[in-house]
């Protein structure tokens, strides 16, 4: 049987480095093959609807998205099995010296998951070019979904935005798990899940990240990893691995990827992993 490394599709990438400002790695477990073709469809669509409200472009973008699904579905037997893996993201990019940056989960399975998955990365790339307030960012992603009569799934979602040249961060959360600074637990409110309530109020937090420290984004398929005795590897093995690690983007995910294989060992995981690691440089 393989390994549990070898059983999932792994990607790790060094999404950026800039010389002694920052350096951040994501990894995450996919159906590649077929995230692919969602994830050109809603950046093209993106690019067509520049000058459009926000409204018409999440509307537009929702479209889009139910469409490239659609089309790929229809090539497959078994749709759902193959969607299965489909529930995390994550993304990130520059503006005006500013990281963007998020990590989600969404609560389901199959197409329907994979649908509100895919919309949701798309719309957070799409506010985030004209927004620059985390809390407002996901409100207008709150309202596209409660807007959406066929998304009826929640999404556990944590996006900041990081000041390059300061350090200065700030970030909403939206009932996602805490992320750590160098192992430590940062403060999050209690906010809901995107998608679970209409009109809902999202508050910003702010915080500095000290020179060098990595701050490190994770779902729930790392600590609640079961291991054959249905022991989950959690948090306090998360904490472990981060203090005795290189505190390096790649060093870290590349040492969490292996503590969590290890862990588990040949027994068959239910939900995929996504980890997210940022480190600012002064």
């Amino acid at each position: 049987m393989k390994s549990f490394s070898q059983r999932l599709t792994h990607r790790i990438v060094i999404a950026l480095t800039l010389v002694l400002i920052i350096i951040i790695v994501g990894t995450t477990y996919m159906a590649l093959r077929f995230t692919g073709p969602l994830t050109k469809a809603y950046f093209e669509h993106l690019a067509d609807i520049e000058n459009e409200s926000v409204e018409k472009k999440l509307h537009d973008l929702q479209v889009a998205v139910h469409n490239s699904i659609d089309e790929v579905v229809e090539d497959m037997s078994h749709p759902d099995s193959v969607f299965a893996a489909l529930t995390d993201l994550y993304d990130f990019f520059l503006r005006d010296n500013n990281l963007y940056f998020c990590i989600g989960d969404v609560a389901g399975k199959g197409v329907p998951a994979a649908l509100v998955m895919t919309t949701v990365c798309g719309a957070f790339r799409l506010l985030s070019e004209s927004e620059s307030e985390p809390n407002r960012i996901v409100s207008h992603m709150n309202d596209m979904m409660n807007r959406d009569s066929s998304m009826t799934i929640f999404v556990t979602f944590f996006a900041g935005v990081l000041d390059l040249g300061t350090g200065h961060l700030r970030y909403c959360n939206a009932g996602h798990k805490a992320p750590l600074v160098d192992g430590n637990p940062l403060p999050v409110h209690r906010n809901l899940p995107i998608g679970a309530m209409p009109d809902q109020a999202f508050s910003t937090q702010e915080t500095d990240l000290a020179p060098g420290s990595t701050l490190f984004l994770y779902t729930d398929g790392l600590d609640e990893a079961e291991d054959a005795g249905y022991q989950l590897f959690g948090k306090k093995r998360i904490i472990e691995v981060m203090e005795t690690t290189n505190p390096q983007p790649r060093a870290l995910i590349e040492r969490m990827t292996q503590a969590v294989s290890d862990f588990v060992g040949d027994t068959e995981q239910s939900d995929d992993l996504t980890m997210l690691a940022i480190q600012w440089k002064k």
